[in-house]
């Protein structure tokens, strides 16, 4: 079975692989990865515990070519989205150990069994195999598995990767023995890309990289822990210092490997040293990047100059395509080394913010042939410490002059136009006041506007685009004019609607329009699909949803004439929004079932305008339905390459955005437990909250929604069957969910939410609405009243509480009850304030906390005054109106005392004036 899948994508014949096999290649390679683990999990061995030697691992296969195309597929099967590092070694097992371990065994480890069934098999381990072992441990990023797997074959390449492994005696390796050999080059060149992504193997378990929520595929995997933190730079320090000189170990070897001792010519008694060995340009790009990552900028110019040395004793030659691995244009048919490793060192370059070798680099990239890419010069113009028009032109004048020193003229359109789309190129990263300073330098530097065949159309479109999307509309108009006479094909009805589109979202929504009306008439009435998704857009940025829906009709049916052409994702949303905002929720659901059935996949942006309208609309059926297709995507979702299988598929990435729009949905149709649900969802998914997050959970737990309909809104009966609470504002908060906001907030700081003083201000006003007054002011200022104050402010409470009560129910409790104690101390705190106390963060002293303290209790002052019925559902302590005036009046004054002693500044004139006033009477 394992062959019949291996045979399936991996042909016998000669030939190139196509298309389709290569597209089944990672799917097999998944397949493999689980059938060696069930062959290996039965492998039978002896009784007591052993070395994976022990056990009978062999595979029958007695041609190196099939071990060579097993290992390249498990290679395609390592998702390389997911964070690699070092896995524990594999030590001495027994049988049933070894079936445990290998039914989740790692592909790095897989690798390593292989490679051991392959010596029982009497296979050689040549240099195929050991160039697609090593590729593997590079894709999974794990040293220590490396390491065990060369000191089974090649002990001497294990100790140049860890002097202190253990490799096995009985194993004569002389890789190093024949340094210009095909074997020894590669063995380096391998274990050096190694050391730039790998960590020390002692250390297990080990990413240098960023933790995964903070990746772009942060769903991957649901249990997230949010202790996690980025790598300090103590972490980071060790692991370059490790790098570096694991690489110059390595290096160094190889070089040292060809020289021999020889008499000396004089016939002096001490031997001479002869012969010398020329590394590759690829071993010395990758010691290169390693001490560029690592800040070592000295070294890293002598590896440089070695390089250029090193590419100075070759002479250019027409190479094959595998050369340009980044895909450069060639401004030579002859190079010395291949465009891949010119971009790795120019990027590495960039990232270290070394402005003066990376423009080094690039000029001699381009004069061994290559035509940097539009990237590296992105990363070469963002590595620009200063963003100002002086500190720009100057990099890229000196990235201009080294192009020409090495004798290729800037005006070559293959050098120049990648330069100019990087310095117009509307990317997220770059602000939007920086753009303008980009695009000018572009326009200055080139004189754009005087040179007619300086750019292409398709550039000089995108320079229009970035002009409009900086707001420079005038000048977009004018170098369009200019432009226009000797660019016949320059507007294209693509290119029109992107100007549609860029005014837009310039805000100029008029111009838009008649820019789309122009060419409307033109074209005697017939319009694209990509003007009618422009002018959506227009109409949904301008808040006309009325025309957005009669322009999403248009689309709709010109979608379902021609099913092959489909709109993107965002004119959907845009639909999606539209509908909702007019209280139309079923056709809202109709577009997305158009969306499911043309295979458009819907995202997390989505499904938080639909969760929006049925917040909106109070519908709770709709948001179980619209919870349910989210999970369902959530579950189903695959990438979006058309290239990806099903092995790669992944969660849909759910956003905060729509995580939020559910909390407050719920919230709003009187379902506070069901929003607590979905918080725990999303901490189980490991989406990071936000401030919004806290808010609504505050509001959720307070219980403390505004329900109200509009006069104008008739929502459509099918969706709202759901009783919700009357129109009120003030609802108290019931001790089970004040727990809730305990631990919620608890869990927001514990997910590494660092909450605003909105949020504060929210957490006072939420204490005191629900007439948790010496909890709120007890936080506010309990860490600087001292323990003794504060408990008897909190005795004081207990005391007016109690006066409440009726006076026999009072006066029998005194008499039958003992005080309770902890620790032999008599407690003087209840157990509310002492949770609180643990689980809550302690509320900023400020102007604005202080304010809301004052504000929410003058608020609860005139709401029980003005109302027989309150309708406040406060504690049960606290259902007597004369109790909470009691309460109220009692902190009060404890906080303008407090305020008045020792912070006079934060104490409100109204209040000062109040105490005054007191005192004189």
């Amino acid at each position: 079975m394992l062959m019949l899948v291996v045979n399936a994508v991996i042909p016998r014949t000669a030939g190139i692989i196509t298309e389709a096999i290569r597209s089944k290649q990672p799917i097999a390679g998944f397949r493999t990865a689980v059938i060696l683990r069930h062959i290996f999990a039965k492998s039978t061995g002896s009784e007591q515990a052993g070395h994976l030697s022990a056990f009978d691992l062999r595979l029958d296969l007695d041609r190196s070519e099939d071990y060579k195309h097993i290992i390249e597929l498990l290679r395609l099967a390592v998702d390389s989205r997911l964070p690699g590092g070092n896995t524990r070694t594999i030590g001495e097992l027994t049988a049933d150990e070894l079936e445990l371990e290998a039914n989740d065994m790692e592909v790095s480890r897989l690798v390593q069994v292989l490679i051991q069934a392959a010596i029982q098999d009497g296979v050689e381990i040549d240099t195929d195999i050991l160039r697609a072992t090593l590729d593997v441990m590079i894709a999974t990023q794990d040293v220590t598995a490396a390491c065990d797997t060369l000191a089974e074959c090649y002990p001497d390449l294990a100790l140049l990767l860890d002097p202190q492994a253990q490799v096995s005696a009985k194993v004569v390796s002389r890789a190093l023995d024949d340094p210009q050999s095909e074997l020894c080059q590669m063995a380096i060149g391998g274990l050096l890309q190694l050391v730039a992504v790998g960590t020390d193997p002692k250390q297990v378990g080990v990413d240098p990289r960023q933790p995964q929520e903070d990746l772009p595929y942060a769903q991957l995997e649901d249990v997230v822990d949010f202790s996690d933190k980025q790598p300090t730079a103590e972490e980071m320090k060790a692991v370059h210092a490790w790098r570096t000189a694991t690489a110059e170990r390595i290096y160094r070897a190889f070089v040292s490997a060809g020289i021999s001792q020889v008499p000396a010519p004089d016939n002096s008694p001490h031997s001479a040293l002869q012969g010398s060995v020329v590394p590759t340009p690829e071993m010395v790009s990758s010691v290169l990047n390693i001490y560029l990552a690592a800040g070592d900028v000295e070294q890293a110019a002598l590896y440089y100059e070695t390089l250029k040395a090193v590419l100075n004793q070759q002479s250019a030659q027409v190479q094959s395509s595998s050369w340009n691995a980044a895909g450069c244009e060639e401004l030579k048919s002859e190079h010395k080394m291949g465009s891949g490793l010119w971009a790795d060192i120019a990027h590495a370059a960039c990232r270290s913010g070394q402005l003066w070798m990376a423009a080094q680099i690039l000029g001699d990239m381009a004069g061994d042939g290559w035509a940097p890419l539009q990237s590296v010069y992105e990363q070469y113009i963002d590595a620009v410490s200063d963003p100002n028009e002086a500190s720009l032109a100057t990099a890229i004048r000196e990235l201009q002059d080294r192009i020409l020193a090495n004798g290729i003229s800037v005006t070559n359109l293959a050098v120049r136009e990648p330069l100019i789309c990087a310095l117009t190129g509307q990317r997220d990263v770059v602000p939007k006041e920086f753009l303008t300073t980009r695009i000018e330098q572009a326009i200055v530097l080139f004189d754009i506007p005087n040179a007619e065949d300086i750019v292409s159309d398709e550039t000089a479109r995108d320079i229009l685009s970035a002009l409009i999307a900086s707001g420079q509309l005038t000048r977009a108009q004018d170098l369009a004019d200019t432009w226009s006479s000797g660019r016949p094909n320059l507007v294209t009805h693509q290119f029109a609607a992107e100007l549609v589109r860029g005014l837009g979202r310039a805000g100029d929504h008029t111009q838009a329009l008649e820019l789309f009306s122009n060419y409307q008439h033109l074209d005697q009435g017939e319009s694209t699909l990509d003007m009618l998704c422009a002018v959506l857009e227009v109409y949904m940025r301008a808040g006309d949803f009325a025309e957005a829906i009669s322009v999403g009709k248009r689309i709709r049916t010109m979608v379902n004439a021609n099913p092959h052409e489909q709109p993107e994702r965002e004119t959907y949303n845009y639909l999606l929004s539209a509908y909702c905002q007019k209280f139309q929720p079923s056709e809202a659901m109709c577009v997305l079932e158009e969306m499911r059935r043309y295979k458009v996949h819907a995202n997390s942006d989505t499904y938080a305008v639909l969760a929006q309208s049925m917040s909106t609309l109070r519908s709770l059926d709709g948001m179980r339905l619209v919870s349910a297709l989210a999970n369902v995507d959530y579950n189903m979702a695959v990438s979006e390459s058309e290239q990806s299988t099903a092995a790669y598929s992944r969660p849909l990435p759910l956003g905060i955005d729509y995580y939020n729009s559910m909390i407050e949905a719920f919230g709003r149709t009187a379902e506070p437990m069901l929003a607590l649900q979905v918080w725990e969802v999303m901490r189980f998914r490991g989406v990071r909250p936000n401030h919004l997050t806290a808010t609504l959970l505050m509001d959720t737990c307070a219980w403390c929604e505004r329900v109200h309909w509009e006069d104008d809104m008739k929502p459509q009966e099918v969706f709202v069957n759901h009783e919700v609470p009357d129109d009120y504002v003030y609802m108290g908060m019931k001790l089970m969910y004040y727990h809730f906001l305990g631990s919620a907030l608890q869990q927001l700081q514990q997910a590494g939410l660092e909450f605003s003083l909105a949020n504060y201000q929210q957490m006072v006003e939420t204490l005191l609405r629900g007439a948790f007054l010496d909890d709120a002011v007890t936080m506010m200022i309990g860490r600087f009243e001292g323990p003794e104050k504060t408990a008897e402010w909190i005795k004081r409470t207990y005391d007016v509480r109690f006066e409440r009560v009726n006076p026999l129910i009072r006066d029998w409790v005194k008499k039958n009850t003992p005080p309770a104690t902890e620790g032999g101390k008599e407690i003087t705190e209840h157990a509310v304030t002492r949770f609180m106390t643990d689980y809550m963060p302690p509320i900023p002293l400020c102007k604005e906390t202080v304010a809301t303290a004052y504000g929410a209790t003058e608020v609860l002052r005139s709401k029980f005054v003005s109302e027989d019925d309150p309708r406040v559902e406060v504690q049960l302590a606290y259902r007597s109106k004369d109790l909470v005036f009691d309460i109220l009046d009692l902190h009060e004054r404890r906080l303008d005392q407090f305020l008045a002693a020792e912070r006079p500044d934060l104490l409100p004139e109204s209040r000062r004036q109040k105490m005054s006033a007191a005192e004189q009477t």
